[in-house]
């Protein structure tokens, strides 16, 4: 499994480079273009929910049969919000259900960390 991680200020002109990233990525393993704007959308919808202070993270894993794309650290009450948007409501939950294949919701020191898996058949590596 290879891994890339990219952490960059908390501010809306570096999102940019993790679309770069993901792009770049997209291309080295004949992704879709469809999985690519899937991927992006759902790190975009993400990283809208706090500009600001700080740094985010993009940990990408490649694996045999997926793309996993952890974002984080975001405030504990992310996490309260999707979990309570699961039940149906529209809204960022509905988003990155419908652009992945996987959303998990993690806890690391206090901080909230979204992890999106995209499945794709054969990647190119």
């Amino acid at each position: 499994m290879d891994e890339i991680v990219l952490t960059i200020p908390r501010e809306r002109p570096f999102y940019g480079v993790a679309h770069l990233v993901l792009g770049g990525l997209g291309s080295r393993l004949n992704l879709t273009l469809e999985h690519l704007e899937d991927l992006q959308l759902g790190l975009d919808s993400l990283l809208a929910q706090q500009d600001g202070e700080g740094e985010i993270t993009l940990r990408i894993r490649i694996r045999a049969d997926a793309i996993e794309a952890e974002i984080g650290p975001f405030p504990p009450a992310l996490s309260n919000a999707l979990e309570d948007e699961a039940s149906g409501g529209v809204g960022l939950r509905r988003i990155l259900d419908a652009v992945s294949d996987g959303v998990e919701l993690g806890e690391r020191d206090g901080a909230a960390w979204v992890t999106l898996t995209k499945r794709v058949n054969g990647l190119g590596r």
